[in-house]
């Protein structure tokens, strides 16, 4: 984007969270939509990546102690795919945080449930960048403000489903399950037909179960720089890093 180009942007709708974009939008026809955002942030010289993947590895979510992130992200119901991960930028001038997240619903939305993670949890990964508010006066929505303010845009994004939101997933698999069930009864021959009938209606009106999600963390990254060595590898230049 051209210097001008930045400067004249403008937060998405009037954001309450500053953003200065919508996101890109996907949408097959149906009635649901799948958002997306990315985030840069620099990060502090004495920055510990390592103490972020602890954080972030199963067990390691703070907040409640000894939960994991995929569980507790799950709870969120909105959350499609996240990732985080290290590199360098011109715009920060070092090692740089960034994080993508595809999730169901308004871009707003996704902030205003994210504060629902806790200023402690949230320090304790976006901390580790400069400007991000902490101590004992720091609040969920101020480090979910200044992630917002972080945003960068998206060239282009994909979705294998966008038109099926979490929840018609999570209900199409739990009604698989119990047809199934029900088709082994009929099967069976055992018993009475319209027994069978009702019963396998009444699961039908019972809740769905979550189906479970899963995160994988490369607790190794803190230790591997992975990203020092590619401009030699693309250009056959060496980083700075890496001599």
């Amino acid at each position: 984007m051209h210097q001008e180009q930045h400067d004249s942007a403008e937060p998405a709708g009037g954001s309450r969270w500053g953003l200065k974009a919508a996101g890109l939008i996907m949408n097959q026809g149906g009635k649901n939509e799948v958002h997306e955002f990315i985030g840069m942030w620099p990060l502090k010289p004495d920055f510990d990546l390592e103490a972020i993947t602890k954080v972030l590895a199963p067990g390691g979510w703070l907040n409640p102690p000894g939960d994991s992130f995929a569980a507790m992200t799950t709870k969120l119901g909105l959350i499609r795919g996240a990732r985080w991960f290290v590199g360098t930028s011109t715009e920060f001038g070092g090692p740089t945080f960034y994080f993508i997240s595809q999730f169901d619903g308004p871009l707003e939305k996704y902030f205003d449930d994210f504060v629902l993670n806790g200023a402690e949890n949230l320090a304790a990964v976006w901390g580790q960048c400069v400007g991000c508010p902490t101590g004992p006066d720091a609040t969920a929505q101020d480090v979910v403000a200044y992630i917002a303010r972080g945003q960068i845009k998206t060239l282009a994004c994909y979705d294998a489903y966008p038109s099926l939101s979490i929840s018609q997933i999570y209900k199409a698999s739990d009604w698989y399950e119990k047809t199934q069930r029900f088709q082994r009864a009929v099967n069976s021959g055992d018993g009475s037909l319209d027994d069978k009938v009702n019963a396998f209606l009444a699961e039908l009106a019972k809740p769905y179960d979550a189906v479970p999600s899963d995160a994988a963390i490369d607790v190794d990254a803190g230790r591997e720089w992975q990203y020092v060595d590619v401009a030699e590898r693309v250009l056959g230049t060496k980083s700075p890093k890496a001599a």
